[in-house]
């Protein structure tokens, strides 16, 4: 994925369909990975923080599924060891 990427999808919670827009960004030295902004919208009202935590982390495992999201490990052992370099 490329840093700036987006997308869009429409799917069903527990009460009634919703639609999905996320963002794909790569991060700064501290992200291990990079991390996508999600947003979720019912009628075109932003529903993102009403929505239970539960949820909101399975429209997280959709959106890296839709979005053919891969960790990128290399970096993140990288961001770990430098931490840890810091750290000690």
């Amino acid at each position: 994925m490329q840093d700036g990427e987006t997308g869009e999808f429409t799917t069903y919670l527990i009460w009634d369909e919703v639609t999905v827009n996320w963002t794909w960004f790569e991060g700064d030295d501290w992200d291990a990975d990079g991390y996508f902004d999600i947003f979720v919208t019912k009628d075109g009202i932003d529903v993102t923080y009403d929505i239970p935590k539960l949820h909101l982390q399975w429209i997280e495992e959709e959106v890296k599924e839709l979005a053919g999201y891969e960790p990128n490990y290399h970096r993140a052992a990288q961001s770990i060891n430098a931490h840890f370099n810091k750290s000690f």
